[in-house]
């Protein structure tokens, strides 16, 4: 008995033990998870230099996350953040479906950048939607569907019950010789409850639903740049890019609570809140 009793006690200590590394190394993995998985999903350069979190509370932050651009784009990178606040249910670390209450992007920079064959956004959302298709989707019920590649069942899924995108702004260039650079205000967003609906969504999920919502919040501020005068050495291409942009923002404009539940089905309420209203 006793020695059942000194294993028992072994067993248990070690299972602490590694609850304890999980929680104390978590900032680290989440880190890794985001230079890991970010390049896959975007087809584009990322980089996260460090996360923190408190073990206890749950709060902590992102510092210096880039996206870079998908190759054909010369600007530096399509999104800098340098702030991101993160709130987490620490006790869901261990589980299938890891709960973040809040996720607060401060002042990010965005670029926009217009090329011969659309722009940056539009080319980093097309590697999204491919890499979503990919490698399956989650049903409402909660359950993966078979994906091409891979095992999704097996994927951790992600709850986030609000997300702000405060104080941004973005860079509106243009691939061309000559060309200028607009810099206009990003409306703010607010998501609820991605995810929550299907009991957790995969991180390709997560990511096109925030990128669905930010695209709709870019082409908002660049409809009120004229592209045409950004360059004149490319006033037709740019003239046909501002009414890309406008025939957008009209389809948007005519449903844009359709359009944005049906491409992140996980969001509910995004339509009251993505503008903050």
């Amino acid at each position: 008995m006793k020695r059942v009793t000194i294993g028992l006690a072994s067993v248990t200590a070690i299972l602490v033990a590694g609850v304890l590394f999980l929680y104390s190394s978590l900032g680290a993995i989440i880190t890794r998870a985001v230079n890991t998985m970010g390049p896959e999903i975007t087809q584009a350069e990322v980089s996260l230099n460090k996360t923190t979190i408190d073990a206890t509370s749950g709060k902590g932050s992102m510092h210096d996350l880039s996206i870079g651009n998908p190759v054909g784009f010369k600007t530096k990178s399509a999104f800098q953040m340098n702030q991101i606040e993160i709130t987490l249910e620490t006790e869901s670390i261990t589980a299938n479906t890891v709960i973040i209450n809040e996720i607060n992007i401060q002042s990010p920079e965005i670029t926009y950048e217009v090329g011969p064959n659309g722009s940056n956004i539009d080319a980093i959302q097309r590697n999204i939607d491919a890499f979503v298709q990919k490698h399956g989707k989650v049903s409402k019920a909660g359950e993966s569907s078979e994906a091409k590649e891979g095992n999704p069942e097996n994927e951790t899924r992600l709850i986030i019950e609000h997300l702000y995108v405060t104080g941004g702004k973005v860079n509106v260039s243009a691939t061309l010789p000559g060309a200028e650079t607009a810099v206009v205000p990003l409306p703010d967003i607010h998501l609820k409850d991605i995810g929550k609906k299907q009991n957790g969504i995969t991180a390709g999920e997560v990511t096109k639903a925030i990128m669905d919502a930010l695209k709709i919040a870019i082409l908002k501020a660049v409809i009120s740049v004229d592209l045409k005068n950004l360059t004149n050495s490319a006033g037709k291409l740019l003239k046909g890019t501002a009414e890309v942009v406008q025939d957008a923002m009209g389809e948007v404009s005519q449903d844009i609570g359709a359009t944005l539940q049906k491409s992140t089905e996980g969001v509910t309420d995004a339509m009251s809140g993505i503008f903050g209203k």
